[in-house]
C-alpha cells in the first residue's frame, strides 16, 4: 500500500481475463506479460481512482471497442505495446481526459482512416506523449487526416513513416511538440524540403531517426525548424558531406546535439574538407558525433578557425571508429582551437597502414601520407583546452601518422580521464604528465619496455589504471613496481593483465590501500604473489589464464578475512590446478568459502584439475570422494614413511659392508674423480643444436642465425642446414645433440603437436642433463604456455631446467631486443655449479 494508493502487481501470472474482485482504491495496475486476448470494459467500481495501466506483452486483438477506458477519468499512464491490435473505434479512448502517457507501439495498427476513425484521439486533450512506432509496415502510405491534429497539448510523439513521407496538414495542429521519434526500423528514403514544414509553427526541439533505408537528404530540410536543438539521423545510407549539407537550414542557431553517426556509402571513404563543413562552421553546436561514418581524412581546413560558431561552442566532439589516417595538423588544430572542448574521442580508427586507405586517395596525396607515416617522431607536446575532462585516442594516434614515443599533455588541469591505448608507443619515458586531476588512465597495448618509474608521479587522484598488453619486461614488475606505482595512493582499480611476468615485487601494492579491483590475468604466475594483508577494501582479484597449481594457506586466509567483511571474487579459471593429495586442503577450501568464484552456484566451484597419476579430473568429483581420497593420501604416506626408513637401514648396512670390503679400492677412485677433466664449451662442435618443429624452420633458419650468429658469434646447429632434406632420422638428432653444448628448443602449438619435436627431440635433451651440465637446455616459449595443448615430455623436462633457462621470445621481436643478449648469454655460458 503507497501513501497515494493500493499499486497491484498481477504480471506474469498467465491470466487470460481480469479478476472478478479487486480492492479499495487500486491507483496503480500491472497487468503485463500474461495472456489476456479480448478487453471488455473496465467499469469495476474500485478502479475509477486508476491513474497506471500496464497491459503490455499480452494477446489482445481486434478492434479497440467504445467506451473501453470510459470509467477511468483519472486515469494517466496507459500501455498497450507488445499486443496484436488491429484498429480502433471512434470511442476508444472516451472518458481520458487526464490521460498524459499512450503506448500503442509494436501492435498491427495501420496508419490509414480504417484503423484510426477521424477524431479518435480528440478526447485525449492532456496527451503528452505518443508512441506508435513499429506498427505500420508498409513501405508506402499517407497519414490520416483529422487524426493527429486534435493533439495540441502532444509534446512527444513516436510515429512509423513511409518511404516518401510527408507529414503534411494532418499534423499541423501539434504547436506544442518538442520530439518526434522515428523509430529503429525508420522506412524513410527520402528528407525533402517539405517533409517537415508541417512543423514550421511548432516549438519541435528534437528529432531522432535511425535512418537505414534513407539515400538522399536535401539541403533546405530543416530550413522550417527554428527552434531545433537536437538533430538524430543515424544509420544513413547517405555519404557525410551530403548530410553536412543539410546543415544549411540550421544556419546561425544553437544545437544541442548533432548525431551523424553510423552514416556511410560504400561508393568511396569520405574527406571531410572546407567545401563540405560551409553550413557547419555557422552553426553553434555543443556535442557533435560523426561516430563510424568511414571518414579518411580531414583536412586542417575543415577544422574552422577559432571565430567561427561551431568552434567556439563544440563541448563534446566524437569521431571514433572511422578510417583516419589524417593529417596531423588537424588534429592538433581541434586541441589547439576549440578551446570549450570537454570531450574529446577519436578511438578505434580502423585503418592499419596508409596503404589499405590508398584507392581513397590520389597519387600525390598518398605519397604525402606515406612520408608523413614513415617519420619516426620522438616526443609529442601540447596544451590541452582548459575544461577538457575525456580524450580516447585509442588506436587512433598512429592512423594519424603520429607515432610518438612519449606523449607530453600540458595545461589538462580538469582532465579526469584519458585513454592512449595500443597507440603505439615505443618506449614511455621522459617527462612525467602532470595531469593532477586524472581519475582513469589506459595505457595498455603499447609497447612499454622501458618505461620511467616516475611517469604516475603527478597523478595523485588516479583512481583508475590500466596496462594490459604492455609489453614491458616481464622483471620489471619484480624489481620496479614499488617505485612505478608509489605515489598512485588514490587507485581503486588496477590492469596488469597478460603481460607475461611470472611474479612480482610482493609489496609493490602497499600504498594502494584503497585498491577494489585487481587484474592479473594472463600472465605466467605460479603463486599469487602479491601481499593482499593491507587491501582490506578489495572486492575482485582476477587471476586467471596463469599457471597457478593452488593458493597457499596463507593466501586463502586472507581471502577469507576480506570475505567476512564484504563480497570478494576470485577468477582462477584456466589455470592448471592440482588435485593431488598435497591439495586436497585447497579442494576443500573451494567448496568451503564464502569469497565468490567463477560463474554462480556450484559450478563458480568446479574447476579441472590434475590428479597425481596424472589423470585429468575436476575439483567436484574431488570433493564428491574426498574421504576415500584422504584416506589413500594418508595410507601413501605413512607406506612412504615405513618404506623409506626400511631402505635407509639396508642402505646403511650396505654401505658399512662395501666400505669395509673395499676402502682402498674406494680411496683410489676418489683420486681419480678428483683428476677428471669436466666439459667446457671449447670441447663441442656447436654451441647448440635447436630443435624446433617443421613449420618453425623459417624463424629457426633466418630470424634465429641473424639475431645469435650474426650479433654474438653463437654457433648454431639446424637440421635443416646440417642435413639433407628427408634424410633426418633419430640417430642425426641423437649425434647433433651430443656435438652441441646447448640443447635450444623453441616451444609453439606446432611443436607440441610435432611427434619427432615434442617427443623424441624433447626425450633426448632430458636425456642430455648430467650432474656436470645440469644448464644445458634451454626452452624458449614463442606463444603463451596457458593457450598451448598439454606437453607430459615437456613439462617433465621443465622440472629439470632451471628457470633462468625458461625464457619467452615473440617471432616479432625486434634482433636489439635485449631478450637476444639474454638468449645468447645462456647459450655462451658455463655451467654454474661446478666444483
Amino acid at each position: 500500500m503507497h501513501k497515494d494508493g493500493l499499486h497491484v502487481d498481477l504480471s506474469r501470472r498467465h491470466l487470460t481475463s481480469f479478476p472478478v474482485t479487486w480492492p479499495d482504491d487500486v491507483v496503480w495496475l500491472d497487468m503485463s506479460h500474461n495472456e489476456l486476448f479480448v478487453l471488455t470494459v473496465l467499469s469495476h467500481p474500485h478502479l475509477t481512482h486508476l491513474r497506471h495501466l500496464d497491459l503490455s506483452h499480452n494477446q489482445l486483438h481486434g478492434t479497440l471497442t467504445n467506451h473501453t477506458f470510459a470509467a477511468l477519468h483519472q486515469l494517466q499512464w496507459l500501455s498497450l505495446h507488445d499486443n496484436r491490435l488491429q484498429g480502433l473505434q471512434a470511442g476508444a479512448m472516451a472518458g481520458l481526459a487526464q490521460l498524459t502517457f499512450l503506448d500503442m507501439s509494436n501492435n498491427q495498427l495501420q496508419l490509414d482512416h480504417n484503423t484510426y476513425p477521424p477524431g479518435v484521439f480528440s478526447p485525449l486533450t492532456s496527451l503528452l506523449e505518443l508512441r506508435l512506432v513499429d506498427n505500420d509496415e508498409r513501405p508506402e502510405g499517407e497519414y490520416p487526416e483529422n487524426v493527429f491534429n486534435s493533439l495540441s497539448s502532444l509534446q512527444f510523439l513516436s510515429i512509423d513513416t513511409f518511404s516518401e513521407t510527408e507529414f503534411g496538414s494532418a499534423f499541423e495542429g501539434l504547436v506544442n511538440i518538442k520530439t518526434l521519434h522515428f523509430g529503429h526500423h525508420c522506412k524513410l528514403k527520402y528528407f525533402q524540403n517539405t517533409t517537415l514544414t508541417a512543423f514550421r509553427n511548432s516549438s519541435l526541439e528534437k528529432i531522432y531517426v535511425n535512418a537505414k533505408h534513407m539515400i538522399d537528404i536535401e539541403t533546405c530540410s530543416f530550413c522550417s525548424l527554428p527552434h531545433l536543438k537536437v538533430l538524430s539521423i543515424t544509420k544513413a545510407f547517405v555519404v557525410l558531406p551530403v548530410v553536412l549539407e543539410a546543415m544549411f537550414g540550421l544556419q546561425f542557431q544553437t544545437m544541442d546535439l548533432i548525431d551523424f553517426s553510423g552514416t556511410q556509402s560504400t561508393a568511396s571513404p569520405v574527406t571531410i574538407d572546407k567545401t563540405s563543413t560551409r553550413y557547419v562552421k555557422n552553426v553553434c553546436v555543443s556535442r557533435c558525433i560523426l561516430s563510424n561514418t568511414y571518414i579518411i581524412r580531414i583536412t586542417s581546413t575543415s577544422v574552422f578557425d577559432p571565430s567561427d560558431s561551431f568552434v567556439i561552442c563544440l563541448q563534446e566532439f566524437d569521431i571514433s571508429k572511422n578510417r583516419l589516417i589524417g593529417d596531423r595538423t588537424a588534429f592538433l588544430k581541434v586541441l589547439l582551437f576549440y578551446k570549450g572542448l570537454v570531450r574529446l574521442d577519436l578511438n578505434t580508427q580502423y585503418v592499419y597502414s596508409v596503404e589499405k586507405a590508398g584507392w581513397g586517395l590520389s597519387e600525390s596525396r598518398m605519397q604525402t601520407f606515406q612520408e608523413r607515416w614513415s617519420h619516426n617522431h620522438t616526443y609529442l607536446f601540447f596544451r590541452a583546452p582548459e575544461n577538457l575532462t575525456f580524450v580516447n585516442v585509442s588506436t587512433a594516434v598512429p592512423r594519424w601518422g603520429l607515432q610518438y614515443k612519449t606523449i607530453d599533455i600540458k595545461g589538462a588541469d580538469k582532465l579526469k580521464t584519458l585513454d592512449i591505448s595500443y597507440s603505439w608507443m615505443p618506449r614511455c619515458y621522459g617527462t612525467p604528465m602532470e595531469l593532477t586531476a586524472l581519475e582513469t588512465l589506459d595505457m595498455s597495448g603499447n609497447y612499454c619496455y622501458n618505461v620511467s618509474d616516475s611517469i604516475f608521479d603527478h597523478m595523485p587522484t588516479l583512481r583508475n589504471l590500466r596496462l594490459s598488453d604492455f609489453h614491458i619486461n616481464r622483471d620489471y614488475f619484480r624489481a620496479y613496481a614499488w617505485r612505478l606505482f608509489k605515489n598512485l595512493e588514490s587507485l581503486e582499480t588496477l590492469d596488469l593483465s597478460y603481460n607475461n611476468f611470472m611474479n612480482v615485487d610482493p609489496y609493490m601494492l602497499r600504498a594502494q590501500r584503497h585498491l577494489k579491483e585487481l587484474n592479473m590475468a594472463g600472465n605466467r604466475l605460479q603463486s599469487l604473489s602479491v601481499d593482499l594483508e593491507p587491501h582490506e577494501d578489495l572486492e575482485l582479484l582476477d587471476l586467471s589464464h596463469n599457471m597457478l597449481p593452488t593458493l597457499l594457506p596463507h593466501e586463502r586466509q586472507v581471502l577469507d578475512t576480506l570475505a567476512a567483511t564484504h563480497d570478494v571474487t576470485l577468477l582462477l579459471r584456466d589455470n592448471p590446478l592440482l588435485c593431488a593429495c598435497s591439495n586436497l586442503d585447497f579442494v576443500r577450501w573451494l567448496w568451503t568459502t564464502s569469497v565468490h568464484l567463477d560463474g554462480d552456484g556450484n559450478s563458480a566451484r568446479n574447476y579441472s584439475c590434475v590428479t597425481d597419476t596424472g589423470e585429468v579430473s575436476d575439483t567436484h568429483s574431488v570433493m564428491m570422494q574426498y574421504d576415500f581420497h584422504w584416506r589413500r593420501c594418508v595410507g601413501q604416506q605413512v607406506l612412504g614413511a615405513v618404506t623409506a626408513a626400511f631402505l635407509l637401514q639396508m642402505l646403511a648396512l650396505v654401505i658399512v659392508y662395501v666400505m669395509s670390503r673395499s676402502w682402498t679400492h674406494l680411496r683410489y677412485a676418489w683420486k681419480v674423480m678428483k683428476r677428471l677433466r669436466l666439459p667446457h664449451r671449447e670441447h663441442f662442435r656447436r654451441d647448440a643444436y635447436v630443435g624446433y618443429a617443421d613449420a618453425d624452420w623459417e624463424f629457426a633458419c633466418l630470424m634465429l642465425p641473424a639475431c645469435l650468429e650474426e650479433r654474438h658469434g653463437v654457433r648454431l646447429l639446424l637440421r635443416d642446414r646440417e642435413e639433407r632434406p628427408g634424410s633426418i632420422r633419430a640417430e642425426n638428432i641423437v649425434e647433433h645433440i651430443d656435438d652441441s653444448w646447448k640443447v635450444l628448443l623453441l616451444v609453439t602449438r606446432d611443436f607440441a603437436m610435432d611427434e619427432w619435436a615434442c617427443g623424441f627431440t624433447v626425450q633426448q635433451a632430458q636425456r642430455s642433463i648430467t650432474d656436470t651440465m645440469p644448464d644445458r637446455v634451454i626452452v624458449v616459449f614463442m606463444e603463451d604456455p596457458a593457450r598451448l595443448p598439454p606437453m607430459a615430455s615437456l613439462e617433465r623436462l621443465l622440472r629439470m631446467v632451471p628457470e633462468r633457462n625458461v625464457m619467452h621470445v615473440h617471432r616479432d621481436t625486434p634482433p636489439h631486443d635485449p631478450q637476444w643478449d639474454r638468449l645468447a648469454r645462456a647459450i655462451l655460458g658455463e655451467n654454474t655449479n661446478r666444483d
